[in-house]
């Protein structure tokens, strides 16, 4: 049934690309943007990794009708390396393709229906599994953590709607995943979890110039498949954010908070004896992981026309699995952009990051980590 929907789904995205891009080659308004990045990481000894870099060349269009209908694409190559004990890992690639339709049905309700094209290498041997596994660290911040997951369809819905000087959104979105062959030495399908997410935000001016932000979002997953038999139950997500912009003199800033909860997951392992029989099955508890965000950024005014955009930021992770906080730390970020109009209808962003930490190792103790993190985006409007 899904592979199925998967066919549908394509015919469909592809139907409604040709025709909007057919009725709207005339008035449609248009920007394409490409960048090229990189992210360079190198770790003190017992971390299990001394280097992993990140080689990021993106491309995203866009492309409006008319006020209430646009699509977006997302495509990318990319290169990720590991280096342990000597040895040098590769992974590289195209990842997998985005596209997105965005339908505004009314002025305070929009209809979102995305889906995730299998462009990418989703199938591994063991030395691309470990590149992958590296960048998939969520306290790391790769901009690119697989290159591929199977096909898989999103759809959403978002209204905003006001309440005295408050404005209120909620948003809900179920994504519908595929299944695919993650290992290139062992046959065998996996099925991601289908996903159902919901989030509550609201907003309002402070004063003259300032505006607050906040919102939480609930994510929620049904049990991942391996060969058609439930393996992980992934623990539910809950994130609560809030920022505040405001203006200084001739410049703004904004500052933010956010703390990323996941709960405790199960992993089902089968029981095998010494000829081969299947026991049973044992339900083993992974464990929870906390992560705090918060940060500043502005645009400072260096002349009539420049500004700069400088940044600093902090991540905390807190993981906690049967007592063990292997891969807890911190990590502290700053950098700056500096926005150019090179054309009347070209920009240009270059920006570059340094970053430090410490993360626990396996026997407890913390060690260190520093990097780099630059790159520059074109955009043609």
């Amino acid at each position: 049934m899904i592979a199925r929907a998967r066919e549908y789904g394509v015919l469909a995205l592809a139907a409604a690309i040709l025709t909007v891009g057919s009725l709207g080659a005339q008035q449609a308004q248009q920007s394409l943007g490409v960048s090229v990045n990189f992210q360079g990481l190198s770790f003190d000894e017992a971390l299990g990794v001394d280097v992993a870099n990140l080689l990021l060349i993106p491309i995203a269009y866009r492309f409006s009708v008319s006020e209430k209908f646009s699509a977006d694409l997302y495509a990318a190559w990319a290169e990720g390396r590991v280096e342990r004990e000597n040895q040098t890992f590769v992974l590289n690639g195209a990842v997998d393709t985005r596209v997105r339709l965005s339908f505004q049905a009314s002025p305070w309700a929009v209809l979102t229906v995305g889906a995730a094209l299998p462009t990418g290498n989703a199938t591994h041997n063991s030395e691309e599994a470990v590149v992958a596994s590296v960048l998939s660290s969520d306290i790391l911040g790769f901009n690119e953590a697989t290159w591929g997951t199977g096909f898989a369809i999103t759809t959403g819905v978002a209204t905003v709607y006001s309440i005295g000087s408050w404005g209120v959104g909620i948003g809900a979105s179920y994504r519908l995943a595929d299944e695919f062959e993650p290992s290139a030495d062992t046959a065998f399908s996996y099925s991601p979890g289908n996903e159902s997410r919901l989030r509550f935000a609201l907003d309002r001016n402070v004063g003259e110039t300032g505006k607050f932000t906040g919102g939480v979002t609930v994510q929620t997953f049904q049990s991942d498949q391996l060969d058609g038999r439930n393996l992980f139950q992934a623990g539910n997500r809950l994130r609560v954010d809030a920022s505040y912009a405001f203006r200084a003199g001739s410049s703004t800033w904004s500052v933010f908070v956010a703390n990323l909860w996941r709960t405790d997951g199960d992993l089902s392992l089968q029981l095998i004896d010494d000829t081969g029989t299947v026991l049973g099955d044992s339900i083993l508890s992974t464990g929870s992981q906390n992560l705090f965000m918060a940060g500043i950024g502005g645009a400072v005014p260096v002349g009539s026309t420049v500004y700069i955009h400088p940044m600093i930021d902090l991540r905390i992770q807190d993981r906690n699995d049967d007592g063990f906080d292997a891969g807890s730390g911190w990590i502290l970020r700053g950098g700056v952009d500096l926005p150019l109009r090179l054309f009347t209808a070209f920009d240009f962003f270059p920006r570059i990051r340094g970053l430090f930490g410490q993360l626990t190792a396996e026997g407890g103790a913390r060690k260190g980590l520093w990097g780099i993190e630059t790159g520059a985006t074109i955009r043609f409007r």
